[in-house]
């Protein structure tokens, strides 16, 4: 599905995101309106976090969650996609593997989600990447589509890591978040030897966080991977070291982990199913047998 700016296929003569914004002004207007947003704190009361090479969508009348957001976001990239008349609301975090399959299924699962209305269309936010030294952030940002770059010290960082929306209003806003979920190791450590699919965690129809089935394989050394000093596990386990938040290395050891101790996870996790929690009012997600 393509995309028009102003009847103009979008990447059709435009090679860098500076020439993007350079054209179309109105991106850039709207790219420093909301770096200018304050951080909010999200709570876990009603919040469905996404992780990275995942996606959700949200309708409106979901009585569990109100609100969807991710972040950890250097290099990375989130899309929001807000369908204007059923106020339908998906969001996904991209790390640039498998993302034209992905970029569909968001925009198919929002369709399908809208309850038939043939009137309204669909709003695409785009947040992430900044100037990084090895300009994996520009080459992201334009297979998808910088103003998200403060210099501190002369070292770039991202102005925005996180993002939120509220499903029922639309309102984005800059955020952190006290709790990302259940299984983070095990979601986390499908980047490392798993599928480069973007997986959807939503059951729209059970009103259920899903994880998996998916599978990874082990690695070369492991135990010493998991042993590793977290210098170098910043060093040479991310695209940004510099940028990366305080939490990096103890999320990284944490999937490594899972990968040495849970080797097969189809068996020795999975055991042929998802593994499924819901919300409770109180903001916890519980196991659902």
């Amino acid at each position: 599905m393509p995309l028009f700016v102003d009847e103009e296929p979008f990447g059709s003569s435009l090679k860098t995101v500076a020439e993007f914004l350079q054209r179309y002004v109105k991106f850039k207007e709207g790219a420093v309106q909301l770096s200018t947003k304050p951080t909010k704190e999200v709570p876990p009361h009603g919040l469905l976090y996404v992780g990275q090479r995942e996606m959700a969508v949200i309708s409106p009348e979901d009585e569990c969650i109100q609100v969807l957001g991710t972040d950890d976001a250097t290099t990375c990239h989130i899309a929001i996609l807000r369908h204007t008349a059923s106020l339908v609301t998906g969001m996904a975090h991209f790390d640039g593997s498998g993302l034209q399959l992905a970029v569909q299924n968001l925009i198919d699962t929002v369709l399908r989600e809208t309850g038939g209305k043939q009137w309204g269309r669909l709003e695409l936010t785009l947040v992430g990447g900044f100037k990084d030294s090895r300009g994996m952030s520009e080459e992201l940002s334009f297979k998808l589509f910088d103003l998200n770059t403060r210099i501190e010290k002369g070292i770039p960082y991202p102005v925005i890591y996180g993002l939120a929306v509220i499903v029922q209003t639309g309102e984005i806003f800059p955020a952190k978040f006290q709790d990302r979920g259940p299984e983070q190791p095990l979601r986390s450590a499908r980047h490392f030897t798993g599928s480069e699919e973007v997986i959807n965690i939503y059951d729209n129809r059970k009103k259920q966080l899903v994880i998996g089935p998916f599978d990874y394989s082990t690695m070369d050394e492991i135990d010493l991977l998991c042993r590793l000093p977290d210098p170098i596990i910043r060093e040479h386990l991310s695209t940004s070291p510099e940028q990366e938040p305080k939490h990096f290395e103890a999320s990284v050891r944490a999937a490594l982990v899972q990968i040495r101790d849970f080797p097969d996870p189809l068996k020795s996790v999975f055991k042929g199913k998802g593994i499924y929690f819901k919300k409770e009012a109180d903001g916890r997600w519980t196991k659902v047998d």
